[in-house]
């Protein structure tokens, strides 16, 4: 067990014992701090305010980087520091190495994933290699390497339940693709091959965003090229069994962007995607225990007037992202030759978007969006353009009260030699 939750345990044993067993002056006064009644309440009131403080805090941020052409001389993460007001700049490990075809880092990885909860890094080592690579970071920023084994097919994008349990992933060989299924040792971190009898299941080509409801037992992908498209949604009915929910795959009639965008509030079954519509690009689905899907009634929604281009599709980036509470979504888009970020507030009654007044301009081609686990910040990727030519990191502080305040941009290296920023991740810390 983790020596920070070991001590909080030992406070919170020592805060118990002391609030039943104290004697103080037989008085029956709450007020009176010489009562017994006064320092019971003091007690509780210390145990409630720490039952209610966060058990999530921003850490580090991971940044996945690879060349697309020989030599593959700059390939794998970085993993930079995050600290209370937002990136330090400072990097507690570089993994940036040379290319290497049977192991990690591969040749291109493309993304990584971290399940909830835990302080793992999986990653996809892409093309060429396709291995799944699982490190472990821990608390004290050591990195330790669990397992690397190779991926079924083309691996390129995973979704995992809320234990941590369950992964599914996407294979880009099949043809038709595939989503497969994998088992999870919640301790270890190990991955294993899980599909029984009703995996791999198809969906259509080009997996772009995949998405799983462990409240009820669904995983949904969306695909972006040829027919079928739209969000296929497939209904686990028990270990060995699933179908896939009546209507799948659901097309609203503007298909799904190219982006990695589907933003999922389970407790509330609404389901969020970006179209190529250049009006209005976001559209809202309400979908029942067993899948079925409806359009909301105001959908689609728009994030600004006028006519909209998206962000940055590079490797299926995210241009989309939910607040880690369900309360707000972040949107990257251009308009009139200017990258923006807007802020909009959901009505979860409605499941209807609203703009807020937050809208800030950010750098060149951004991608990437990413909202940190513990909700705090909100990171993105750009390029500087001009003679400098660098890739940047922004980032936003977000307030409980749904505020963003611009962070200074932080340089992570140049566009130079082909070297490209494949995919970034919040490894948060969990207490």
């Amino acid at each position: 067990m983790n020596s920070r939750i070991i001590l909080q345990n030992v406070v919170l044993l020592i805060m118990l014992m002391f609030s039943i067993q104290c004697k103080m002056p037989a008085l029956n006064n709450p007020r009176d701090p010489l009562s017994n009644d006064y320092g019971k309440n003091l007690i509780l009131s210390e145990l409630v305010r720490y039952w209610l403080r966060d058990k999530i805090a921003p850490d580090s941020l991971i940044i996945l980087g690879d060349k697309s052409i020989p030599p593959y001389n700059e390939t794998g993460f970085r993993i930079y520091r995050i600290g209370e007001d937002g990136p330090t700049g400072e990097i507690d490990y570089s993994g940036i190495k040379p290319s290497n075809l049977s192991a990690f880092p591969g040749c291109q990885p493309i993304r990584v994933t971290v399940p909830p909860g835990s302080r793992d890094i999986i990653t996809f080592t892409g093309s060429s290699t396709n291995r799944i690579a699982v490190h472990r970071y821990s608390n004290e920023h050591n990195l330790s390497l669990i397992e690397d084994k190779p991926g079924i097919g083309i691996p390129s994008h995973m979704a995992v339940t809320a234990d941590g349990a369950t992964a599914y992933v996407s294979n880009g060989a099949s043809n038709p693709n595939s989503i497969n299924r994998y088992s999870r040792n919640t301790l270890s971190g190990s991955l294993n091959l899980s599909n029984g009898s009703n995996y791999p299941f198809s969906v259509g080509c080009s997996p772009v965003s995949l998405r799983t409801s462990s409240r009820d037992n669904i995983v949904f992908t969306a695909t972006t090229s040829y027919l079928p498209l739209g969000i296929d949604v497939y209904k686990n009915t028990g270990p060995e069994s699933g179908v896939f929910a009546s209507g799948s795959p659901y097309d609203p009639g503007t298909n799904p962007s190219s982006h990695n965008n589907l933003c999922l509030i389970e407790s509330e079954r609404l389901l969020y995607m970006t179209s190529g519509d250049a009006t209005y690009p976001i559209y809202g689905f309400r979908y029942d225990e067993n899948g079925t899907m409806s359009v909301l009634p105001s959908s689609p929604f728009a994030p600004d007037t006028g006519t909209l281009g998206p962000a940055s599709i590079d490797n299926y980036s995210t241009s989309m992202a939910l607040d880690p509470k369900g309360k707000y979504i972040a949107y990257m888009y251009s308009l009139a030759g200017i990258f923006y970020l807007r802020l909009l507030s959901i009505d979860i009654t409605t499941g209807n978007i609203t703009t807020t007044d937050q809208k800030y301009s950010v750098g060149n081609a951004p991608k990437h969006l990413e909202w940190d686990g513990s909700g705090k910040f909100l990171y993105l990727v750009s390029d500087t353009g001009g003679t400098t030519n660098n890739f940047q990191l922004e980032y936003f502080k977000f307030s409980n009260d749904g505020k963003l305040t611009k962070g200074p941009n932080l340089i992570i290296s140049s566009m130079g030699g082909s070297f490209n920023i494949s995919h970034i991740k919040s490894l948060p810390i969990y207490y």
